[in-house]
């Protein structure tokens, strides 16, 4: 495999050939596995004159190399994600050592220890769940290890539901159905299609949220808050109803302390956020089990409000805004979405 210096000259090489502004290439790092190179350069500025403008440079050196995929990261983006995965860990250690873990689900707990470790050994490896996902999607749960996972059909929650497969829990995947205004069939067919690819059962949770839709659509509230609140009671409720003390949902931005949480004896697992997943990581996830990224921002409702009551747009924005401050969302996806806000 090529060496440090000589990925930058290739780079550099590359640049000139396309007509970009000639700069000093600087890298940290580079890693080679299973025909994907990652490059880690020493920060964002640095990563960006790689990437080149619209991708075309890192494109162009995939295509010299031959490689299955080149990955650009940032060293400080890497810290960021070590120091919140660590914090993931302080966190599990503590509630798994103070008996806030039922024993039933200390099991699964310790397998989810051992891969966030990995995990955050690596920060820079965005395949190290992939491969485990697909290690391990067929393993058999883990007796009482009882969840109800929170499916949409979007792919955070389609992620969440391989992954706590593959960690030993008994899932139930779980999706509230206020009709297609806020449930399309394109969701559908990839709750369909997740659920036949893996074989288990599913449940569509049928419910009334003319009020909330009636709202939004006369321009009283923007909805999300609201549908997402409402989303979570049914869950909740149903969780109660089959007896199940925990839930998995596919929040990526309640990291650390806040990605497992328990109340009431009803315990709240966040699990793209405790193992600090990105988009590109989560999509590079779905895409093997029939699960296609749905195109633009949100649901059939929220793209009728923009439409209708224009000033709720920059309330969606700030949503997208969040998640790219938070580093999940690459800045070209984020601007990616809010052309269709």
């Amino acid at each position: 495999m090529y060496s440090k210096d000589e990925i930058i000259e290739k780079i550099t090489q590359i640049r000139q050939q396309i007509n970009h502004e000639q700069v000093d290439v600087e890298i940290k790092d580079i890693q080679y596995k299973d025909d994907e190179l990652t490059i880690i350069t020493p920060d964002r500025p640095e990563k960006s004159i790689v990437i080149g403008k619209g991708g075309w440079v890192v494109g162009k050196l995939k295509e010299d190399l031959g490689v299955k995929s080149v990955h650009v990261v940032s060293y400080t983006d890497i810290m960021l994600k070590e120091y919140q995965m660590n914090l993931s860990l302080k966190h599990l250690k503590k509630m798994m050592q103070n008996g806030t873990i039922d024993d039933k689900y200390m099991e699964v707990f310790e397998n989810i220890y051992e891969l966030l470790t990995l995990k955050a050994q690596r920060a820079y490896d965005n395949t190290i769940v992939a491969n485990y996902i697909k290690e391990n999607i067929d393993r058999k749960p883990v007796d009482g290890a009882d969840v109800v996972v929170a499916l949409s059909g979007g792919v955070d929650s389609s992620f969440s539901t391989l992954l706590s497969k593959a960690v030993g829990f008994n899932i139930h995947p779980m999706t509230v159905d206020p009709g297609t205004i806020v449930l399309p069939k394109q969701f559908h067919r990839n709750i369909d299609n997740l659920v036949e690819k893996i074989g288990i059962k599913h449940e569509y949770l049928k419910t009334d949220m003319s009020d909330i839709i009636n709202d939004a659509l006369s321009g009283k509230i923007h909805p999300c808050g609201r549908c997402s609140s409402h989303i979570e009671d049914v869950i909740t409720q149903k969780t109660r109803d089959l007896n199940i003390s925990c839930m998995i949902y596919g929040d990526l931005l309640s990291t650390g302390s806040q990605s497992v949480v328990k109340k009431d004896s009803l315990m709240r697992i966040n699990l793209p956020a405790l193992f600090r997943m990105e988009k590109t990581e989560i999509k590079n996830v779905i895409i093997n089990y029939d699960v296609k990224k749905i195109k633009g921002y949100g649901c059939p409702l929220i793209v009728e409000v923009h439409k209708n009551h224009p000033q709720y747009r920059s309330f969606s924005i700030q949503r997208v805004l969040r998640e790219t401050r938070a580093g999940i969302l690459e800045p070209g996806e984020a601007l990616d979405l809010i052309r269709t806000i």
